[in-house]
């Protein structure tokens, strides 16, 4: 029989009592630059986590990628071992070599303000913290736990993917440590988002002189102005599904027909694992026809995030969360949100996977990036009495 007493005082002690070194975390991070592929910055990052889990007495390993980074796996093993559990984190952010310089950590009132903080560094910590404040207790569940942290999510987790399934397949639960959500004032756990393709339209044509010899080109751009309307007319407003373009770009000076164009696109709002074959055989069409006789048209795309999907699976994840939230009396609901993460991934290996437990947050990916400093002790102190409440 739990002692839920002795849990919620055990995830509130501490949690206050690791605040401060969360933050003096925070701080360091947010002066490394540890963009994607940026391999100097990210292995900064995973030398500082090394240190602090290894203190906790976790097997910790490094997995580098060459040109991209290095992820990190971190295991806390019991003797008696009754399952597993995952915690998970990315290490990236979106911001280029110089920006943490230009802007700096710092505190303003009750936000924190700095580049990755809320994205996913503040998550971090609060997984590690939360995992320590049980640890010190004795409460911790009779479960390994395997915290996954890597290096590519920003760009849809196409290597760390491949580690997840090597070290995750058959855990019992995965939590993702993504920013806060809110949903009509009550603190939102996502059991479901979009999953999103990308890719490129490129057109080739044939260049002539605009004047002297107009007739004899073919207007690689023209061919791509048909292409985005058709693209454009593939939206499913029904199902959410959204297809836009952006950049393009073309051809050479405007005396010239355009001998080549190019487009980008992104596809969003997939809400479905099944939906991605209508997707796809939508922009498959797209090579299928030409409008300017003598141009040619190839289309290349990829998965970025699958569908984190709706079902049962992912709602006994959930439903881990109603005690601890009963017992620290936090107001709790499931909710599902369109922004892709990590979570899409365990849960397609049929891990139950809830997400959004780090701390709230706001303005990710912008030089305004900011976390809620109470959000992050609040944050911490939940997952703390979910681990000993498992």
């Amino acid at each position: 029989m739990k002692d839920y007493e002795k849990i919620k005082v055990a995830a509130n002690m501490g949690a206050k009592k690791y605040l401060d070194k969360q933050m003096e975390l925070l701080k360091t991070f947010a002066s490394i630059d540890c963009g994607t592929w940026n391999e100097e910055g990210n292995i900064k990052v995973v030398e500082i986590l090394k240190n602090v889990l290894e203190d906790m007495g976790c097997n910790v390993k490094t997995y580098h990628v060459d040109g991209l980074g290095t992820h990190m796996t971190a295991k806390l093993t019991p003797k008696n071992s009754t399952g597993k559990i995952i915690l998970n984190g990315h290490i990236d952010t979106v911001f280029e070599e110089g920006f943490t310089k230009e802007h700096p950590f710092h505190i303003d009132g009750y936000c924190a303000y700095g580049l990755g903080v809320s994205d996913c560094k503040g998550g971090i910590v609060t997984a590690i913290y939360a995992v320590k404040a049980m640890q010190d207790a004795g409460l911790l569940p009779d479960k390994e736990i395997e915290f996954i942290f890597n290096c590519d999510e920003e760009i849809g987790t196409a290597s760390g993917s491949k580690l997840y399934k090597q070290e995750a397949e058959g855990a019992d639960y995965a939590f993702i440590f993504e920013m806060a959500e809110e949903n009509n004032g009550k603190r939102a756990y996502i059991t479901s988002r979009k999953g999103v393709i990308l890719g490129q339209m490129d057109i080739e044509g044939k260049e002539a002189h605009a004047g002297c010899a107009y007739l004899e080109g073919r207007s690689a751009i023209l061919e791509l102005a048909h292409k985005i309307i058709e693209f454009y007319n593939f939206n499913d407003y029904k199902k959410g599904i959204y297809y836009n373009v952006a950049p393009i770009s073309g051809g050479r000076p405007n005396g010239i027909v355009a001998g080549n164009a190019h487009a980008e696109f992104c596809v969003a709002g997939i809400p479905t694992n099944t939906d991605f074959a209508g997707v796809e055989e939508n922009l498959r069409s797209l090579e299928n026809s030409v409008t300017v006789h003598g141009t040619k048209i190839k289309v290349q795309y990829h998965t970025l995030f699958p569908a984190f999907e709706k079902c049962e699976q992912n709602h006994r994840a959930y439903k881990l969360l109603e005690k601890p939230a009963e017992i620290l009396g936090k107001d709790i609901c499931e909710f599902g949100v369109d922004g892709a993460t990590d979570a899409a991934y365990f849960s397609s290996l049929g891990i139950p996977t809830v997400d959004a437990l780090g701390p709230a947050g706001k303005d990710i990916h912008t030089v305004n990036e900011c976390m809620y400093i109470p959000s992050l002790r609040q944050s911490t102190a939940f997952f703390a009495a979910v681990l000993g409440c498992m």
